[in-house]
């Protein structure tokens, strides 16, 4: 998929069918979230185009049932599950487009990566990966991906995020262009920003070369333990923070300092050094067989809950999180 996005104006046309059609709707209701979603999807099942719906469970069955037995032509996935770190969706999506029209035929997807009771820190990262999605297929394969966002139990903030980041609105009357919408060209970088001080008790080490991985690895497993993380997710953090680490040593200037906290009953590690990340979609591209690098950060979405990177000249900070169990 091309990582650069569309110059200004180039889908400027609403029925362009040659380019990504990133579209939200706003509903208020059950009754609303199926008069903008069914239709939907059945006119694209009317033009035989494949139709991949990434929603709650509770959004699938309502949506199975109004179908009345046309969902069996139609994939669901729980996006509760998929999208918990929302760095895992662009590649769900790279991959529905690849086994469902390898040819470039037009396809179909609905996406609710934000929902109710998500958590500031995950609501944070979703608007970040609503804008890059403009970024992942901006000058690509042309499909529709529709993005319904709740009116009534999401914040003013959360449903202007979706104006700014999507470039059409749907609606009952058709679709238009959105006034808001900001070009992920135009906008703030997907790195900038600062991430919130740590809320609760900060122990760190320092890693300054290859053979200061081995004792972090082990300060941190003592640390998860006595956090009462599991072993198995404990296994994870310790692995994901190593990729991590060797980063900031192969990459970032040489060292990087490790912190680890419990935040409201959530581990999290953060990894500081002196690298800056230039790559948009670092991360969120799953790694060729062939390809020597690049890797890390896929594996860190891989391993944790939520992953929040901020990049500028001065440094980088990638923040994990893990919940405990």
């Amino acid at each position: 998929m091309p990582l650069s996005p569309t110059p200004s104006g180039a889908c400027e046309r609403l029925d362009e069918g040659a380019c990504f059609r990133h579209e939200t709707l706003f509903y208020a209701g059950d009754d609303e979230f199926l008069a903008g979603t069914v239709p939907f999807i059945e006119d694209g099942l009317d033009a035989c185009e494949p139709i991949l719906v990434a929603v709650g469970e509770a959004r699938i069955a309502l949506i199975k049932d109004a179908l009345d037995g046309a969902g069996e032509h139609v994939g669901f996935l729980d996006m509760h599950a998929l999208g918990r770190n929302p760095a895992r969706i662009i590649p769900e999506w790279q991959r529905f487009l690849g086994m469902a029209a390898p040819n470039g035929a037009p396809v179909r997807g609905i996406g609710e990566p934000i929902w109710p009771g998500r958590s500031r820190a995950e609501l944070v990262e979703c608007e970040r990966h609503e804008s890059l999605l403009n970024v992942a297929f901006d000058g690509g394969q042309g499909w529709r991906l529709l993005c319904p966002y709740d009116v009534e139990r999401l914040d003013d903030d959360i449903l202007e995020g979706a104006r700014r980041n999507h470039p059409l609105i749907a609606g009952a009357c058709g679709r238009h262009a959105s006034p808001s919408y900001v070009p992920a060209d135009a906008g703030a970088g997907p790195f900038d920003g600062e991430l919130p001080g740590p809320q609760g008790i900060v122990d760190q080490t320092r890693v300054t070369s290859a053979e200061g991985l081995g004792p972090m690895r082990r300060w941190l497993a003592c640390w998860a333990a006595d956090e009462q993380m599991s072993a198995a997710d404990a296994e994870q953090l310790v692995l994901a923070i190593n990729e991590l680490a060797s980063n900031s040593v192969c990459y970032g200037g040489g060292s990087g300092r490790v912190r680890a906290w419990q935040e409201d009953g959530t581990i999290v590690c953060e990894v500081d050094d002196d690298g800056h990340i230039y790559e948009p979609l670092a991360g969120r591209m799953q790694p060729s067989p062939a390809q020597s690098d690049g890797r890390g950060l896929w594996l860190v979405n891989q391993l944790c809950d939520l992953v929040q990177i901020r990049s500028s000249r001065e440094g980088t900070s990638v923040r994990v999180h893990m919940g405990v169990g």
